[in-house]
């Protein structure tokens, strides 16, 4: 049995961090192949990987599989096994043009899911299926809803309309309600997506531990550990805006007509916007990481277990003064804090200043 696994039953705190699942694509698709065999299709799965390419490309099998009209094989209650891929049912799924089959994405400009989409999704799934046995509708980057589009997902999750089957897709699904988990079947598909920090954030974070490992629990420390966090994310966010004024087209052209210099402006507002959010939320991720060590070691557990292996005894230092509770309510803390940076228009500083005073290092 996966360590991560062992650990998650064995701890006696509950937390939103990753479950570290390694199950592998191949192991989660026959799991989800058994689960239909024996008549078990649930109305609502969470989609947990790496990529959401790779989640997107695993429910639209599945779509296939329950809409085929000549499948290979059956399970006990006739729900079909796999697809044939050869049916105009198939056809169409491969196509886009499946009538029962709908995606809902995030918005390209706020990288949002607006309750508008979700409104309309309703509206459609609550239609019974014009050709398939069922309406499969798909959403990917689940965490990118809002708390009221939650909300107003949350009663057609609990009571769908008959033979409807929704497919969340996320690569974190920490940032995603209890509410909204809870109500879904987890299928892993080669684990989640691990932290990935640029070489100056990974430097940045290296000295942010250090600092956390001498500061201790003061109040000062933290606006300390506060101030340089700040200053490390305004210089990301400068490096950003040179480089992307430094390619846009602005900056090639002279004579570009107003109204297409203007669109042009906005249009670059939007790409620093969406980059420094993506970025940020990268670096935020590694902290949180960090956090997670920090926990593990409040919990005294192998120090093989934590993520930063060549932090280990400045994590164990940190962790060995805190209790499980205090680290437990670390991680609840950022991850809030990462929530609400990605899903409202909060003011970052505030944000972060709220968040990271209640950590206790």
């Amino acid at each position: 049995m996966n360590s991560g696994i062992a650990l998650a039953k064995r701890r006696p705190y509950k937390t939103p961090v990753p479950d570290a699942s390694q199950m592998t694509a191949s192991q989660a698709t026959d799991l989800l192949r058994r689960s239909l065999a024996n008549g078990r299709l649930g109305h609502a799965y969470l989609f947990v990987g790496s990529t959401i390419e790779s989640l997107e490309s695993h429910a639209t099998e599945l779509a296939r599989t329950l809409n085929c009209q000549s499948p290979p094989a059956t399970g006990e209650t006739g729900i079909p096994l796999e697809p044939c891929s050869d049916c105009i049912a198939c056809h169409k799924v491969d196509s886009g043009n499946f009538p029962d089959l709908d995606f809902v994405r995030p918005e390209k400009k706020s990288r949002i899911i607006s309750i508008d989409q979700i409104r309309n999704l309703t509206r459609k799934v609550s239609l019974k299926p014009t050709e398939g046995r069922y309406k499969v509708a798909i959403i990917t980057g689940a965490d990118r809803m809002l708390g009221p589009t939650f909300n107003a997902f949350l009663k057609t999750l609990e009571e769908p309309p008959e033979r409807t089957v929704f497919i969340l897709l996320t690569v974190h699904p920490d940032r995603l309600g209890e509410t909204v988990r809870s109500r879904c079947m987890r299928v892993n598909f080669g684990g989640e997506a691990d932290v990935q920090l640029e070489a100056s954030d990974a430097a940045w974070l290296k000295s942010f531990v250090g600092m956390s490992a001498e500061t201790g629990e003061g109040l000062m420390g933290r606006y300390r550990l506060l101030g340089k966090l700040m200053e490390h994310l305004a210089a990301k966010r400068d490096t950003i805006e040179e480089t992307q004024e430094a390619a846009s087209a602005l900056n090639r052209y002279a004579d570009i007509e107003p109204t297409l210099r203007e669109k042009l402006k906005e249009e670059l507002k939007a790409s620093i916007e969406a980059e420094y959010r993506r970025q940020r939320g990268q670096f935020l991720t590694g902290l949180q990481w960090w956090l997670r060590d920090i926990w593990l070691a409040a919990l005294r557990q192998g120090r093989e277990l934590l993520h930063f292996q060549d932090w280990a005894d400045t994590s164990e230092t940190v962790g060995q003064r805190l209790s499980p509770e205090q680290a437990l309510e670390n991680l609840q803390s950022i991850e809030a804090t990462q929530r609400l940076l990605e899903t409202t228009n909060v003011q970052e500083a505030l944000a972060l200043e709220v968040g990271l005073l209640k950590l206790k290092l």
